[in-house]
Parts: structure tokens; C-alpha cells; sequence
């Protein structure tokens, strides 16, 4: 049950943000349609018969627009309701958590898992690491070859530094 909750959270989380896609709207005003009146297979569509100068199923896309099915997300009220729904549900204030994060500290109180519920109200789930501080088995390997210590360089500059060391071996 725990599992399905969290996928139906996660799938609708994911659907909210492919909903809303500036890149493919920006993708269709390239192709100077009006956003979200073809869809992203469409516009692909649109651009190939553009490209081969393909003017009956240009026109034939461009007869679609609009009677297909491109829903967006309305990000208006309905979403701050159910965000406040969430929040109330979860006991905390409207806003401070994501909808995902509102869902798993439900679930964490019902499970009664006060570690869950404390590492969620602390935001620490949402620390990220130093990448100068977190080592991976890799820039590990890769600093041992180069003779430095791997918690003091980034893996870009390891690679840096083992590209200018291959370099200057070479000359």
C-alpha cells in the first residue's frame, strides 16, 4: 500500500512538470504555431514536412491544431486548495513542503516513523552535497593515480589535472 502511494505521488508530480513544458512551447513558436495547440509528436511532424517541403501535410497538421487533446496543468486554485488540503492533512503549513514531501510525512505519521517525520520536517532531504567534500570510489581512484587528495578537488578538476598530466608526459 506504502509503495503505491508513493508511485501515485511520484507519477503525479512527474505529470504536473511534463505538463507544463516551456521547452516544447518554445518549440512551437519556433515553428511559429501558437503554444499548446499541437502536440510534441506533432510539432515533430510539422518541422520534418517543413523541412522537406511537404506542404499537404504541413497543412494537414496545421488543420489540427487545436482539436487535439493538449492539456495543461492549471497551476491556479485548485492546485493551492489541494496544496492546503495536503498541508492540513499533514499537519504543517501550506507551502513549506512539496506535495511528495506532504505525502511521505502522511504516511511516516501513520506508520509512526518519527525518524521519517523528523528528517522530513528538518529538510535535511533536501541538502545537497559539497561535491568537494563527497568522494566517490572514482575521484577516489583517480586522485590516488595523480598522487593528491580527492576531498580538496572537484571531479572536474581531477580531470583536468590528469589531462595536463597526460599532456605534459607526452611532450
Amino acid at each position: 500500500m506504502r509503495t503505491l502511494m508513493i508511485s501515485a505521488a511520484a507519477l503525479a508530480l512527474t505529470a504536473g512538470i511534463a505538463a507544463a513544458n516551456p521547452g516544447v512551447d518554445q518549440y512551437a513558436a519556433s515553428l511559429g504555431v501558437a503554444p499548446g495547440a499541437l502536440t510534441q509528436a506533432q510539432l515533430i511532424q510539422l518541422e520534418e514536412a517543413l523541412r522537406d517541403n511537404d506542404t499537404v501535410t504541413a497543412n494537414f497538421i496545421l488543420s489540427q491544431a487545436g482539436t487535439a487533446e493538449v492539456t495543461r496543468s492549471n497551476m491556479g486554485a485548485e492546485t493551492v486548495s489541494n496544496d492546503a488540503q495536503l498541508a492540513a492533512a499533514a499537519g504543517v503549513e501550506p507551502g513549506r513542503f512539496t506535495a511528495n514531501e506532504m505525502q511521505l510525512l502522511i504516511e511516516a505519521k501513520r506508520d509512526n516513523d518519527d525518524f521519517m517525520v523528523d528528517f522530513i520536517l528538518s529538510g535535511k532531504n533536501r541538502a545537497q552535497a559539497n561535491p568537494t567534500t563527497t568522494v566517490t570510489p572514482g575521484q577516489a581512484q583517480l586522485a590516488a593515480s595523480l598522487g593528491v587528495d580527492a576531498s580538496q578537488y572537484t571531479l572536474s578538476e581531477l580531470t583536468a589535472l590528469y589531462a595536463k598530466t597526460l599532456e605534459d608526459n607526452r611532450s
